[in-house]
């Protein structure tokens, strides 16, 4: 911007900014920045790509559908590796597509063509399947389950467990024990 003042500088760097210029620059100082980010974002595409490299397949993803990318396929991986690390907090479709680098409705057609079910079902199913290990492990109260794994409320939780599962999560965890 124009302006030289410290407030506005603070406010830059909340919405986003990582760094600015002081009026007047020159042209080696500005393009000595450009290159510096530009090698910044090239080693984390490079960090992100050698991930999925290295690791095995996530829990929860199968064998590449035949009519998907190879570069689908691992930003479909990387994005159940993003769900499987925080499905305890609230994640949308958004910062999971954001996380892989691509548009929040490409990024559901690819996931949903890889994983056979829409990413929110995907994340309901992660967080229900840690709730039931939690109910059959644990004296939590179904309402701190419910805020452990991932879900707003109480009722939220219980809605969806019981339409995943059949039975409510009181239900559930006086089920015998196996």
């Amino acid at each position: 911007t124009g302006y030289g003042d410290e407030d506005v500088a603070v406010e830059s760097f909340r919405s986003g900014a990582r760094d600015y210029l002081k009026k007047p620059f020159s042209i080696s100082e500005l393009t000595s920045k450009i290159d510096f980010y530009l090698a910044l974002r090239h080693a984390d595409k490079q960090r992100r790509k050698n991930v999925i490299h290295e690791a095995d397949a996530p829990e929860g993803s199968g064998p590449r559908p035949p009519e998907m990318t190879l570069s689908q396929y691992r930003k479909v991986q990387l994005a159940v590796r993003f769900i499987n690390d925080h499905y305890k907090t609230a994640i949308s479709l958004d910062d999971a597509a954001r996380e892989v680098g691509v548009s929040p409705a490409h990024f559901s057609r690819i996931f949903k063509k890889a994983m056979g079910l829409s990413y929110q079902v995907y994340l309901s199913n992660r967080r229900i399947a840690k709730a039931q290990n939690l109910l059959r492990t644990s004296a939590m109260s179904a309402a701190e389950i419910a805020l452990t794994v991932g879900f707003a409320d109480a009722t939220g939780f219980g809605r969806i467990f019981k339409k995943l599962t059949g039975r409510t999560p009181s239900e559930y965890r006086n089920l015998p024990k196996k």
